[in-house]
């Protein structure tokens, strides 16, 4: 990750439209930063400067509330990096909200045998609220699929033999966010109702198969360069666990460090 584009995550919490996001009361933060504890939610860590990053959570913070401790990088290098940089932005989600905050001084600390990142109570935290803060563009070079139930049809005597993720239909995830996603197929795969529910899909991340529950929000269509009509929809995740929203979480920290690794 450049230098640069931690300057733009950092950049300035007071541009327009932003300073309305901005939690500086100590009660809220350290109420916030209390359902990050108890969310176990992930932390993206970038260092500014040097271009590095890792992911983390927080692990407590102090009895007298004014130090956060976070897990250490488990990557030697850059736990050392942390100890020397200048500043640390932290990037997570919370219930679809994005949040944003800076640390200054680390330190490493033990804590419970094992070491962990302290540093002072972050002074302001941005809840950026926004929809498209937190929405990822998927790479073509994934090719991210999601595995859609077939549709059961009256007459059709093997509509109910097998599990239906294996006799699904497999689309695109054009976008993703910690609340849903975007797909696309060909129109005589899907017949989309808005509000209706999809049940028993699979989402296909690089790593990982995870069940997901999805609702459909708005759906469209559009035609290729070749000719070819597809659909569009965008879709929210029901009820999805959280162990499913860390690892899609996971996935677009992942994705974000390695798209900007390589910008100049």
């Amino acid at each position: 990750m450049s230098d640069q584009f931690n300057d733009n995550l950092i950049g300035s919490f007071r541009e327009d439209g932003l300073e309305e996001f901005l939690l500086r009361g100590r009660r809220q933060i350290l109420q916030l930063l209390q359902e990050l504890i108890g969310n176990h939610a992930l932390i993206s860590v970038h260092l500014f400067p040097g271009g590095l990053s890792f992911l983390s959570t927080i692990v407590t913070l102090s009895e007298d509330e004014e130090w956060i401790f976070l897990d250490a990088s488990p990557n030697e290098t850059i736990h050392r990096r942390c100890l020397q940089a200048e500043r640390l932005l932290c990037v997570t989600q919370l219930n679809k909200i994005r949040i944003q905050f800076r640390l200054h001084n680390g330190m490493e600390i033990p804590f419970e045998g094992h070491a962990t990142l302290a540093a002072p109570i972050p002074e302001e935290i941005l809840r950026l609220q926004r929809r498209d803060a937190f929405r990822l563009q998927v790479p073509l070079s994934h090719d991210l699929k999601c595995i859609l139930p077939v549709q059961k049809h009256e007459h059709d005597p093997q509509s109910d033999h097998g599990p239906p993720w294996k006799r699904g239909v497999e689309v695109s995830v054009i976008d993703i966010s910690a609340g849903g996603l975007s797909l696309e197929a060909p129109v005589n795969k899907i017949t989309p109702i808005v509000g209706d529910q999809i049940n028993g899909c699979r989402l296909k991340l690089p790593k990982n198969l995870i069940a997901v529950n999805l609702e459909i929000r708005n759906h469209g269509r559009r035609i290729l360069g070749n000719g070819k009509e597809m659909l569009r929809l965008g879709c929210s995740f029901i009820g999805l666990p959280t162990q499913a929203a860390n690892q899609i979480q996971r996935y677009i920290f992942q994705v974000e460090r390695e798209l900007h690794a390589y910008e100049p």
